[in-house]
């Protein structure tokens, strides 16, 4: 087997997981290789630990010949690099075999789990066990990393993730096994009811960071309330935008809306429902005729969705509120378990008229979306990845993008929840999108009440190199523009690392120097968040 790896190195690492999780051929390493970014990065090889231990041992082997690890937990990290390391060379630790659910605590909402736990796996547990918690999903796959997105301070579709972990279990660079809070007290029973334990907290070191690798933690639940729907607020011209954003903005504040509002422009609509309709179509569609269809349904230049949660009368206030503070700004729906049904029966009986099988189509396309604001992961949101890039989605599964000719860029900058600074980046990035030739999605999402994140995707071919040029440069540029703004991005890409870190920064320094304590040898992704 030949490897980038010392044959002794190698050996030792195929002991401790066994051969068949240790991939090192070129055929084999060429497969994780491939990237939807179109980035290019050489791996040494991939090891696959099934336990705290195993990863350990992984450490011990690394330390003593001197290479580098990337870990990752299932390598959905598309359009920010997946599961490629920032710098060529690396081992990569894929960490999906690590997949057991440890505890689910329904009275404190919470549950413990490792690395490879999906959120599609936790969901069907609280389903399976009739807990009364929901997931707060993202609008990524089914099959994205619980622990790994918010390690990364992922956004899900009803509060940021940042800060949602609690007792961390980490292998760290040297060796030793880090439990945070009160985690190093193995019998607390407040690990994860008070996550700041005693003394320094240490939880904050491992997002975002190199300095170990995570192996367990726990991650926060939401309480399944008695009643909730989603409000859909679209506008039918642009220059409504600011006063959108200030109207929902004002409502977060005044805790009448609770949960992160999504406001997605008009190809962020189209990526993700026209392949969807496209699918329903059947044999002899054309991506014209399922673009065309979900135009004449009247979606305008933004549209906004949010959860709403209570007892019924709860309920019945919220949405007076959102309809009287959108009244002249929006057109607004109501949409909820009853309302869905109802809909499916009334167009399935009404479906031998061509608007109402539009109409069907469209319900069917929206359904996916629907059910992540219910806290129901899916896979069909993927198929945007695809659709915006003009590639065909695989038949069936959406599959991994990282395998396809499909091409996709993240971007994702943090601004104030304010009107006038939405209208303002969104037009800077319209505007070099013109320029570019190029037809960015994009998504404002009211996480708090202070912050406003963009996340803004652009789509190409991954095999015409002058589209993957131009795409890498529109967002190296637009980042560059709002950072003169003022504004910083809170995740960036593995390709960015060098921007966001600053050589002589006391912050960055004092990162470098807890990064010597806990890793001497430097084994643990170098570059990644860090300066080298």
């Amino acid at each position: 087997m030949e490897s980038l790896l010392p044959s002794e190195a190698l050996a030792e690492l195929v002991a401790i997981v066994g051969p068949e999780h240790c991939l090192a051929a070129p055929d084999q390493r060429s497969e994780f290789e491939q990237n939807v970014t179109g980035l290019s990065r050489k791996i040494a090889a991939l090891v696959r630990p099934a336990s705290t231990q195993e990863v350990q041992q992984i450490v011990a082997v690394a330390n003593k010949y001197r290479f580098h690890l990337y870990p990752f937990s299932r390598g959905c990290n598309w359009g920010l690099g997946s599961r490629l390391p920032v710098r060529d060379g690396a081992c990569l630790v894929e960490l999906s075999r690590m997949n057991r659910i440890r505890e689910v605590n329904a009275r404190h909402r919470y549950a413990i789990v490792e690395p490879g736990v999906t959120q599609q796996q936790l969901y069907e547990y609280i389903q399976q066990n009739n807990l009364p918690l929901v997931l707060n999903v993202i609008g990524s796959g089914s099959g994205t990393s619980m622990l790994g997105n918010a390690l990364e301070r992922g956004i899900g579709y009803f509060a940021s993730r940042a800060g949602s972990l609690s007792g961390l279990e980490v292998v760290l660079g040297n060796g030793t096994v880090v439990r945070t809070g009160f985690g190093d007290e193995s019998k607390s029973a407040l690990t994860h009811i008070y996550k700041y334990g005693i003394g320094p907290g240490l939880d904050g070191l491992f997002y975002q960071s190199n300095f170990g690798i995570v192996t367990a933690g726990g991650i926060e639940l939401l309480p399944r309330q008695p009643a909730s729907c989603s409000v859909i607020a679209k506008i039918e011209t642009a220059d409504r935008l600011a006063a959108l954003v200030d109207a929902l903005g004002e409502l977060r504040r005044n805790e009448t809306i609770r949960m992160v509002t999504h406001i997605g422009n008009y190809n962020r609509t189209f990526d993700t429902l026209a392949p969807l309709i496209y699918e329903a179509l059947g044999e002899g569609r054309t991506r014209k005729e399922a673009e065309a269809l979900l135009a004449a349904e009247g979606f305008g230049p933004w549209s906004a969705i949010c959860s709403v949660a209570g007892d019924r009368e709860q309920l019945r206030h919220s949405v007076r509120a959102i309809r009287a503070a959108l009244k002249g700004i929006a057109k607004v729906d109501v949409m909820d378990d009853a309302r869905f049904a109802a809909a499916e029966r009334i167009l399935k009986r009404l479906s031998l008229l061509p608007s109402m099988r539009r109409k069907a189509l469209v319900l069917r396309a929206v359904k996916p979306v629907y059910g992540l604001s219910q806290g129901i992961p899916t896979d069909e949101a993927i198929r945007a990845l695809y659709w915006g890039a003009g590639v065909e989605s695989p038949a069936g599964a959406p599959g991994n993008p990282d395998h396809s000719a499909a091409g996709y860029l993240y971007m994702l900058p943090l601004f104030p929840l304010d009107g006038d600074v939405a209208a303002k980046i969104v037009a800077e990035a319209e505007r070099r999108a013109s320029a570019a030739g190029l037809h960015p999605a994009m998504t404002l999402n009211i996480i708090d009440e202070r912050c406003l994140e963009l996340v803004l995707s652009i789509s190409f071919p991954r095999n015409q190199s002058d589209r993957v040029r131009a795409a890498h440069d529109y967002v190296e540029q637009l980042l560059d523009a709002y950072e003169a703004m003022g504004y910083r991005p809170y995740r960036v890409g593995i390709q960015q690392m060098g921007r966001v870190v600053k050589e002589g920064d006391p912050f960055w320094e004092t990162a470098r120097a807890i990064k010597r304590a806990l890793d001497p040898n430097n084994v643990i992704a170098p570059g990644r968040y860090s300066l080298e």
